[in-house]
């Protein structure tokens, strides 16, 4: 390969990233049509792996595991709750937060940064 031609990827942050699902999806197929070599090892990194040994996947968090996950207390998801901002599970005695419903929270309380 002309070296020239090719390009350097390279991402270093602290945090989190959400992405919606069909974004990722366009991402890595750009990225395999760039470098298809590293298609097994991009596609075995992002496929979803149970969480532990043999556990499924999450699909639900209490209170204090998405204020963690969001970055801020545990009175402050109390309050989106309560503003109606954030939905939870009253199935249970505990409320619990769905993983989507906080994808769509941050979704539909982002800020476009252009």
């Amino acid at each position: 390969m002309n070296e020239e031609h090719k390009k350097i990827f390279n991402i270093s942050f602290a945090g989190n990233i959400t992405i919606e699902q069909e974004k990722l999806e366009l991402l890595i197929r750009n990225l395999l049509i760039q470098n298809p070599t590293s298609a097994t090892d991009l596609i075995i990194s992002t496929a979803q792996k149970p969480e532990g040994k043999g556990k499924l996947p999450r699909l639900a968090y209490t209170m204090k595991e998405t204020a963690e996950i969001l970055g801020v207390s545990y009175i402050t998801v109390h309050r989106f709750i309560q503003r109606g901002l954030l939905k939870c599970s009253v199935a249970s005695r505990h409320k619990i937060i769905s993983k989507m419903e906080i994808e769509r929270f941050l979704k539909e309380t982002s800020r476009s940064a252009f």
